[in-house]
């Protein structure tokens, strides 16, 4: 990211490409709409929903996370779309297709973020599961886009290391 200046928390191309890639996702893969809700930038990370994708973000100096989180209920509606397969509980299955779905998040803003000159790497997403707490190890600031679908919400949360 090293022609780009100033924090990527308040760029909206980053804000947008990441939006743009949860609409599309769950749009086309997954036949589920979402609703975007108001975003917020809050101080201090706090781990939402009950299943998470976590993946590194390095795009030259700009170091951070993000972490694509779904309640229960959202996380099974859209696995039910996307596989016809029905779940009531977390386990393997739903975790792999939340990994998959972190995949193909960050994959479709990392190309569109890298048409515009930024220099994201591909990175292997971490899959959390029920009750969890994540401890960021930085004081960046992170910027949480939360969306909401017919079961339940879910949140893309982009940590910048400051």
């Amino acid at each position: 990211m090293s022609e780009k200046q100033g924090n990527p928390l308040l760029d909206k191309k980053v804000i947008n490409a990441f939006v743009d890639g949860v609409k599309e996702v769950l749009t086309q893969m997954a036949g589920t709409e979402v609703t975007l809700l108001k975003p917020s930038v809050v101080e201090k990370f706090q781990s939402k929903g009950d299943v998470a994708g976590m993946i590194g973000m390095l795009a030259g100096s700009m170091k951070g996370t993000i972490t694509i989180s779904f309640e229960k209920g959202a996380a099974f509606e859209v696995i039910e779309n996307m596989l016809g397969e029905k779940h009531e509980d977390l386990n393997d299955e739903v975790s792999d297709a939340v990994g998959e779905l972190t995949n193909m998040i960050y994959g479709n803003a990392k190309t569109t973020l890298n048409k515009l000159g930024y220099g994201f790497e591909m990175a292997i997403p971490t899959i959390i599961m029920g009750p969890y707490k994540i401890t960021s190890y930085h004081n960046g600031a992170t910027l949480v886009v939360p969306f909401q679908i017919s079961r339940g919400n879910l949140f893309v949360e982009i940590t910048v290391e400051a």
